[in-house]
């Protein structure tokens, strides 16, 4: 299954209609959507999450920041452990759309994938770039170490202190199949709001999936 599994991914990621591509959603067959927390681990909101998937039984996919993972090696392990999909968020997370020096980008890139690979002892497949910017040196970067960058078709805002639990949910609902939500680990809001959201969003008749599950689930290209 793991072999299959990575030929197939490795096959989407190889279309070239995908090249300097941000992947915001995926066409597909299957009734999946993917959750996505961004810029853990987090020491108290990463737990409480992982708690949560737990007694739901769903998987998703958190984009880490490798600072953060330096700190809480512990909390890395555990979201692998629980089944749980770890992406490379940056070690740092500058806005590296901006950012012309090839050099400083990749080493923000490659120090993550070792910065997780020590803790975990698994390396990432997908990137997702701090505040969703993206420039000519990102994008070399990213070609050189075959990660496709991942955005999303909806989002959460909870980054924003105005938005509320109330805002996360009608904006994360709105999802279908094949589509990406992207949320934070860190505001407690955003956990008050999952219930609702996962409710709302198996009612519609989805299930949770990964990222890389998401991709792999991709109707092949014609």
């Amino acid at each position: 299954m793991r072999f299959t599994f990575f030929l197939t991914l490795s096959a989407f990621l190889l279309n070239p209609l995908l090249a300097q591509t941000v992947i915001r959603s995926i066409e597909t067959d299957e009734a999946v959507v993917a959750l996505t927390f961004d810029d853990g681990p987090h020491a108290t909101q990463t737990p409480r999450l992982l708690e949560f998937f737990a007694a739901e039984d769903i998987r998703v996919t958190f984009f880490e920041i490798g600072r953060n993972v330096a700190a809480h090696p512990e909390l890395a392990r555990a979201i692998l452990e629980a089944g749980h999909e770890i992406g490379n968020h940056s070690k740092t997370h500058p806005m590296l759309g901006n950012i012309e020096d090839i050099a400083v980008v990749r080493a923000e890139l490659v120090e993550t994938q070792a910065i997780i690979e020590e803790a975990t002892g698994f390396t990432p497949v997908i990137f997702r770039a701090p505040y969703l910017s993206h420039g000519p040196a990102l994008w070399t970067v990213l070609d050189e170490l075959q990660l496709p960058s991942i955005g999303a078709s909806h989002s959460g805002r909870d980054w924003e202190a105005a938005v509320t639990k109330e805002d996360i949910i009608e904006a994360s609902v709105k999802a279908g199949a094949g589509d990406i939500i992207l949320l934070h680990t860190w505001p407690g809001k955003t956990a008050d709001a999952l219930p609702e959201i996962v409710s709302q969003l198996r009612a519609k008749g989805l299930r949770f999936v990964t990222v890389s599950e998401l991709l792999a689930l991709a109707k092949p290209s014609e």
